[in-house]
């Protein structure tokens, strides 16, 4: 089975609980693992700000091609400043190593999602070319993928982190896994809810193939084959195939003619709402929270554990 290449496990649950015990009211109150999500916030905002003044005060203001080739590079050092900045915020405010984006498990898992997410891609869109609901009309420049491989991977592992790594982890801590996959995916699926042609619909069918990314994280407490998956699922939807993405349109190698019911295609807002597709991430998810129950991977609510 395609899940047993994932080692035996390393890192468990309580592993990426916060080590760090602050006296007073207002120290107990930021530690509170909800309370969390503010200062994870805080961390970032440098982050951000300076993201904003490169593409404002650089890059909107040079030509093409200097602006796409700046904007590569400065998307390729947010990769790195977001894996430094959590990292710092675990290290300074939760003391303790940040082994969710520890590269011990990185080459495999995220190898390992990469080609779980391409080969769902590829094999929705094989459907539907053999449905007649997907014909290739032109190609355009190669040049558009290195760009799209590196857009995808920064968006996939910014989600990815706030997601799993924040929202995600801080949930469980308190509430227990159950409840946390819950409130997870509905905050993911409603996240979307302002996006171009989002519908309820879509929104329902974000919610159900979330799973994908939040039963890797579960598995192996760490966010590579989570964002393997991502990445490459998106990457390889509008970078590779020149379908929209969660309603977005972004270049693609491939112009592609999409003509097929929506239930099929997923309509304007891409294979996201497609049925087939978000069946084959289900049964992705599902697969992987079944490995990862077997394996003791989950967590009671605080009240059940006694602490």
């Amino acid at each position: 089975m395609l899940f047993r290449m994932i080692d035996s496990i390393s890192v468990k649950p309580t592993d990426l609980f916060s080590r760090f015990e602050p006296s007073g009211r207002l120290g107990r109150f930021f530690n509170f693992p909800l309370a969390r999500i503010l200062v994870v916030v805080a961390f970032f905002v440098p982050v951000a700000v300076i993201n904003a003044l490169v593409i404002s005060r650089v890059i909107e203001k040079v030509p093409e091609p200097l602006a796409t080739q700046i904007d590569v590079v400065r998307m390729s050092l947010t990769f790195v400043l977001i894996l430094v900045t959590y990292k710092l915020y675990c290290n300074l405010f939760e003391k303790r190593p940040a082994l969710e984006i520890g590269f011990g498990g990185f080459a495999k898992e995220s190898v390992l999602g990469a080609l779980l997410g391409a080969a769902a891609v590829t094999f929705t869109v094989v459907v539907l070319y053999l449905a007649g609901a997907y014909s290739i009309q032109a190609f355009n420049s190669a040049w558009i993928l290195p760009k799209s491989l590196v857009l995808f991977s920064v968006g996939a592992l910014f989600q990815d982190l706030m997601l799993l790594c924040v929202l995600f982890r801080l949930l469980e801590e308190v509430t227990g896994t159950w409840i946390a996959i819950f409130v997870s995916l509905l905050a993911f699926s409603m996240a979307h809810l302002g996006n171009p042609e989002a519908t309820v619909g879509s929104v329902l069918a974000l919610f159900l193939s979330g799973i994908r990314l939040v039963a890797p994280f579960i598995l192996t407490r760490r966010i590579w084959l989570s964002w393997g998956l991502h990445a490459s699922w998106n990457f390889m939807q509008s970078g590779v195939f020149g379908m929209p993405n969660s309603g977005y349109q972004f270049p693609g190698w491939i112009e592609p003619v999409i003509d097929g019911p929506t239930w099929l295609t997923g309509g304007a807002i891409g294979i996201e709402a497609s049925y087939l597709a978000v069946s084959l991430d289900v049964v992705l998810g599902v697969g992987m929270l079944i490995l990862a129950v077997r394996r003791g991977q989950l967590l009671a609510p605080r009240w059940k554990r006694g602490i």
